[in-house]
């Protein structure tokens, strides 16, 4: 059987990471699999998947250990359980044996959950090299025919967690909700700052969004209004914030063996 890695009707991306897996291990992975970076609204209360997300390749360890390298950070190697972990593999979960290469296509903190897409990708490979059967979470995708969903990384971290305050929707209007759900948080002045200037700039609706280390935020935009909502977000903050635009789809976690 061919390596995952030289199989040329595979993506690309899919074809680096056990390429990258096999380069440090010496051998070819067991599988690749894939989960989505998930987009929290309103506090995890709607979750929108998004094409970003985490791939791990690997093979199972017959030590009950948990090996984790990363693609960006190789020299950072993760052997859990261990009371060591670098920041990037902080929460996962070691519950099996297996040697993986993890690469996430977010930073931490980015508005996109990229730490959970890195644990629902562990778990996933796990479950699969363990034969068990997977059953995946349905996101609640909202319908939003010519709009978009601007997640607005401000590239502000923060050692200290943002607390999210409970909050329950009382419109099905989504941009509403996102406004209603930003006052009802205790966001920092730079999350404040995005979402007055892409209100002001003609957005359905923005908040915070909780995602540590950082202080992203979200806008409902218009699908033509986006660059005048960029351009009035990045006038109003002083570091110039990275932007993701999300059109909301059937993103999936997937495995490949």
């Amino acid at each position: 059987m061919t390596d995952i890695a030289d199989r040329p009707g595979i993506a690309p991306e899919l074809r680096l990471v056990p390429h990258a897996f096999r380069r440090a291990f010496g051998r070819p992975a067991e599988g690749v699999w894939y989960a989505p970076g998930v987009l929290n609204l309103l506090g995890g209360a709607v979750k929108v998947p998004a094409k970003w997300g985490a791939i791990v390749a690997g093979d199972r360890r017959d030590d009950g250990l948990l090996e984790l390298i990363s693609v960006n950070r190789p020299t950072e190697r993760a052997l859990l359980p261990s009371g060591d972990v670098p920041a990037w593999a902080e929460g996962v979960d070691a519950t099996g044996g297996a040697a993986l290469m993890c690469s996430v296509d977010l930073p931490r903190g980015s508005g996109l959950s990229a730490a959970e897409a890195l644990r629902s990708a562990v778990a996933l490979a796990l479950a699969d090299l363990a034969g068990e059967q997977v059953e995946e979470e349905q996101a609640g995708v909202p319908d939003l025919p010519g709009q978009r969903l601007l997640v607005v990384d401000t590239r502000i971290r923060r050692p200290e967690p943002q607390v999210h305050r409970p909050y329950t929707p009382r419109t099905e209007d989504l941009g509403a909700a996102l406004t209603a759900y930003h006052h009802a948080q205790r966001p920092d002045p730079e999350q404040n700052a995005v979402v007055y200037a892409a209100l002001a700039a003609g957005a359905r609706g923005a908040s915070t969004l909780a995602d540590p280390p950082g202080r992203p935020a979200v806008a409902l935009v218009d699908a033509d209004l986006v660059p005048a909502v960029k351009k009035a977000i990045t006038r109003a903050v002083q570091t110039p914030p990275r932007y993701l635009t999300i059109v909301p789809g059937p993103f999936k976690a997937a495995a490949l063996r």
